[in-house]
Formats: structure tokens, C-alpha cells, sequence
């Protein structure tokens, strides 16, 4: 429950709560005029505080997967910018096909092919459609060329859904290296459905490599999109858990850093294949948490104690947590971001039972890695692997036992895939916990905290799944501080994308709408205040439907 933002009038403050009954749903009870009771009283102490429950429980988790991040938060709006593996032929198509069109395999940055334009006395281009413009809005670009012979003349061409020009801006090159061209315009309408065109002209050939469009508004707001950062920055996240996710155990910190082109290409192979050239890397995650006051959690890739994959992943932390004197820290300082960032929660992996590992080999590797993070990140919180769903205490256990000397927190996960447990689902998770906070303080490290880093109704966004993301919090509310932090998954789903996984946030690429978790965890979010309030009495008559309301009496 909210608290009030006014000091209370004396400390025997006590509140008083009406509840208005259904009369067809209540008990037979009778008051003496022979009527059933429509109101009872629940009297509760606001000075007596039983416990602290951890705002962490209001967590958020952002992983790569069904365009979450590419072509959803992270605001650029060409596909297959860089037209590796299949994308010219997924998102491109050729227009004025009075020259030649080709993909061709060519070094450009770090990536393999190209697209070359080839024009004798006539006109050749290439067209990318389903770009979203607003009226008076300003957009801004770039297209790195190449020109190879001859002498063409290569303009930028903005058409509507009719195929009626909005704009066309030339390019202007030099020389015959790759140089990157900026354009910039300003959109005379609004169309969901516009199309992007580079045509050359003239005789001769180009290459074109790695095409950019977004909105001067979206790039200074850190190349996010605005509409869903406001939609993720209401749920008012008091912490980011990001790669993923399994997308982690994938995921190439490296090749996410620096000048975008110089990025490297990545389908996403976990989720669907999907085009990714890692526009959203680790300096965009840092830059996401510092606009939503949120704390990061950096989860590594870590599915094995082999010497390479463990450096690899300290080098990321390296990159993060080093003053910018050392070679990460160097490097880091070079991208724009001199200081050291502030890394509260490290996760070393995400499900390694997905990988065919068993507890006692994910806790050789929380010994190895987690006894490096202390050495190189001491301030960090450090995050170990706990179940995934199941009861099997088993697999909490071994990790507690065999490793609970190198990490501090134990995140589960629980996930409920039918839909009808929506109710009961929560009370096994409860069991389950319950059950796992008490092995840990018997243990030998019973210090360590909990958390469920990834929960909701997974298969539904209806009316049930905002009941069990009630549900849940509600539990999580109880069985704080020992549970300390929570997130649900998924975050934000296209609606293009599988439909089997539910989301908090469903976007295209024009606008969103939320499901009912995401209205039930902003309204609790909101509401959140720090302390429980103690019950003195509570008097109800049998009810299914009650319709609360908080009256707070002064003196």
C-alpha cells in the first residue's frame, strides 16, 4: 500500500479499512435488524513495522528475443543494415532494375558482403519499405559508399505507401574509399508504411554498405525508442537484468562496442535467427539503466571452466569496473565513457542446465568465475543459478553447498506454462521457496539472498496472467527480505514475432499496447512503500468479492 506523503499526527495512528461486501457472495450471518453485514473492519498499527520489503522485488529483465531490442527499443529502423548472410534478400528488394543489382562478397568494417550498384546511362537502386514517419518530424541517416568506376549520381529517395515522394536528397561522395554519407529530412506526413530507396544514376558502379534511419528525436534520447523507453521507465525498474536470458550464453560482448558499423553481424540463432549487428551493446544497456535510474545486472556467458571463456568473460568486467588506465579501461574511456561504470549484480550464466550441465559442474564453474569477480569486481553482488521451475531441490542444494562461498544470491526461475495454474502455480513456488530460504539458513552460508529472476504466466496475457502477476508480487512482498529481488519475462514482444511467449509489452513497429501483467505491476509499483503495516483485528464475514477502500484517521 502507498504511504502518505504527510507526517502522521501522533504515533497511535491508526488506520481503518472499509470493506464493502457483495451481498449475494457473503455469509447468512445477520446484524440484529435481521440484514446481512455489508461492511467490516480491519484495523491495522502503521508504527508497529514487522519487516522491510526490498523495492528489488520491482525488478525488469531485457532480454534479446523476438525483437525486444532490435527492432523494438533499440530505435533504428532499416533491417539488414549491412546485408550479411540472407538479408538483402529478406529486407531489400531492387527497383528501376535497368542496371544490376548485385551482393557481393566484399570486406567492409568487420563484415563480409556488400551491395553493388551497377548503371550504364540509366538508373538502379534498392528499396527497403515499412518505415514509420510522423508528420514534421525530423529524421536523420547515413549510407556508407564506395564508388568503384564511372561516374553515378546517387540520391536518397523517401517515398509514402502510394509510392509518391516525400523527399529525395542526394549523396555526395569523394574520392574513391568507403566514406559514411549523412542525410538528414524532415517528413511532410505520416505514414506507417513508407518506403527508403537509394538509386544510382549514370554510368558506373558503387558499393553501398551499412544504411541507418531513425529520428533526430529517438538519437537524442540515446537511440531508443520513446514510446517504449516511457512505457519500460513507468514500471519505474529498480534494476535491469540483461543479455538474457539464454540469449547470454550466446552473446559476444566484443562485437557490441564502438562505431556502430564497425559492430559485427550476429543472427540471433536462440531466438529465431533474426538479423542483429549488436547496435544495442553494453555502452546502450549502461546508457538504458542511467536514464531509468535503474541498477544494472550483467549476465555472463559462462558454460564452462575452459581458461579462454572465463578471460573472455573478466575481460567484460574488465571493460565495465576498470579505472580507464588499464587496456579495458582504455578502451571503454575511447567509446565515450571515461569513468568507471557501477556494476552492482554480476549473473554467471543463465539456465546451465540447458547445456547438459549438471549441479556439481555449474559449481565448479561458480568457484571459477566467482572467485575471479571478487578479485576484479569486489563491490559487485554476485549471482548464482538456481532452479528452473522444478521443485527438485536438488540442484539449489549442490550450488548452496559446493559453491556458496562465491556468490551471494541464488536466482530461480518459474515459469508457469498452463494457463489453469494460474493460481495454483503460486503457491508451489511459495513451497518452493519457503523450503529453500530454510535450507539456506541451516546452511553454512546462510547469508545468501534470493531471487527469481525470470517468473510470469507465460502462454496468456489475459485477465489471468495479471491475476498471477499479482499473485506473485504479493508473495514476494511476504516473503521478503530473504527473497531480495525479482523480474518477470518476458519484457516486450512484436507482435510479428512467435506468439508463444507472452510479454509485459506487445510494440510493432508504430506503437504498443500493454498486457495485463505489466497493468498490474505498474499499479503495484506504484503503490510500493518500504514497510508492512501490522494487522491488530480483522473481522470479515465469508465473501468471494470484496471492494476495499483505505480511509487514514488523524488523531
Amino acid at each position: 500500500m502507498k504511504q502518505t506523503n504527510q507526517p502522521f499526527a501522533n504515533t497511535a495512528f491508526i488506520a481503518m479499512i472499509f470493506m464493502s461486501i457483495l451481498v449475494n457472495s457473503c455469509s447468512d450471518e445477520k446484524t440484529s435488524d435481521g440484514n446481512q453485514p455489508h461492511v467490516s473492519v480491519l484495523l491495522v498499527d502503521t508504527d508497529r513495522k514487522s519487516r522491510n520489503i526490498e523495492e528489488d522485488i520491482y525488478g525488469q529483465f531485457l532480454e534479446h528475443i523476438n525483437h525486444s531490442v532490435e527492432d523494438g527499443l533499440f530505435a533504428e529502423q532499416i533491417q539488414g543494415q549491412g546485408f550479411e548472410a540472407k538479408d538483402y534478400e529478406t529486407y531489400w528488394k531492387s527497383v528501376e532494375n535497368k542496371g544490376s543489382v548485385k551482393v557481393i562478397a566484399t570486406k567492409f568494417k568487420k563484415g563480409e558482403k556488400s551491395v553493388q550498384l551497377e548503371a550504364s546511362n540509366n538508373s538502379v537502386g534498392i528499396r527497403q519499405g515499412r518505415i514509420y514517419l510522423q508528420k514534421e518530424k525530423e529524421y536523420k541517416g547515413s549510407a556508407w559508399i564506395k564508388p568503384l568506376s564511372g561516374s553515378l549520381q546517387t540520391i536518397l529517395r523517401i517515398r509514402d505507401s502510394t509510392g509518391t515522394n516525400i523527399i529525395e536528397l542526394p549523396l555526395e561522395t569523394s574520392g574513391t574509399e568507403w566514406q559514411e554519407v549523412g542525410f538528414s529530412f524532415v517528413s511532410s506526413k505520416t505514414d506507417t508504411q513508407a518506403s527508403l530507396e537509394i538509386i544510382a544514376s549514370g554510368t558506373g558502379s558503387i558499393l553501398l554498405d551499412f544504411i541507418s534511419l531513425m529520428s533526430t528525436e529517438n538519437y537524442k534520447n540515446g537511440r531508443f525508442r520513446s514510446d517504449l523507453l516511457q512505457s519500460l521507465s513507468d514500471l519505474r525498474p529498480t534494476f535491469i537484468r540483461w543479455p538474457g536470458g539464454s540469449f547470454a550464453s550466446i552473446y559476444r560482448w566484443k562485437d557490441g562496442i564502438g562505431p556502430y558499423a564497425s559492430r559485427v553481424y550476429h543472427p540471433n540463432e536462440i531466438w529465431g535467427g533474426y538479423s542483429d549487428y549488436y547496435g544495442f551493446g553494453t555502452d546502450e544497456f549502461m546508457e538504458l539503466c542511467r536514464k531509468l535510474d535503474s541498477k544494472p545486472m550483467i549476465v555472463l556467458n559462462a558454460t564452462t571452466t575452459d581458461t579462454a571463456a572465463i578471460q573472455y568473460a573478466m575481460d567484460w568486467v574488465h571493460y565495465l569496473v576498470d579505472p580507464s588506465t588499464t587496456i579495458w579501461g582504455k578502451m571503454r574511456a575511447g567509446n565515450g565513457h571515461p569513468e568507471p561504470y557501477t556494476i552492482p549484480y554480476i549473473q554467471i550464466d543463465n539456465e546451465p542446465m540447458n547445456h547438459g550441465l549438471t549441479p556439481v559442474q555449474y559449481a565448479a564453474i561458480v568457484n571459477a568465475y566467482g572467485s575471479r569477480l571478487r578479485e576484479i569486481a569486489p563491490k559487485s553482488r554476485i549471482v548464482a543459478c538456481g532452479q528452473k521451475r522444478s521443485n527438485d531441490m536438488t540442484w539449489s542444494q549442490t550450488v548452496i553447498d559446493l559453491a556458496g562461498r562465491n556468490f551471494d544470491i541464488l536466482g530461480c526461475h518459474n515459469y508457469e506454462y498452463e494457463n489453469e495454474n494460474f493460481q495454483s502455480g503460486i503457491q508451489r513456488i511459495n513451497n518452493y521457496l519457503v523450503d529453500l530460504r530454510d535450507y539456506i539458513q541451516a546452511s553454512e552460508y546462510p547469508d545468501i539472498k534470493l531471487a527469481v529472476l525470470e517468473w510470469n504466466l507465460c502462454r496468456t496475457y489475459d485477465w489471468r496472467a495479471g491475476l498471477h502477476t499479482a499473485g506473485n508480487l504479493i508473495m514476494y512482498e511476504k516473503l521478503s527480505p530473504q527473497v531480495e529481488m525479482t523480474c518477470p519475462a518476458l519484457l516486450m514482444r512484436n507482435t510479428t514475432d512467435d506468439p508463444t511467449w507472452t510479454a509485459f509489452i506487445y510494440h510493432d513497429h508504430v506503437s504498443w499496447f500493454p498486457g495485463s501483467g505489466y497493468l498490474v505491476e505498474k499499479l503495484f509499483r506504484e503503490h510500493y512503500a518500504k514497510n508492512t503495516w501490522h494487522l491488530l483485528r480483522v473481522r470479515l464475514p465469508t465473501c468471494q468479492t470484496v471492494i476495499i477502500s483505505l480511509i487514514q484517521f488523524r488523531n
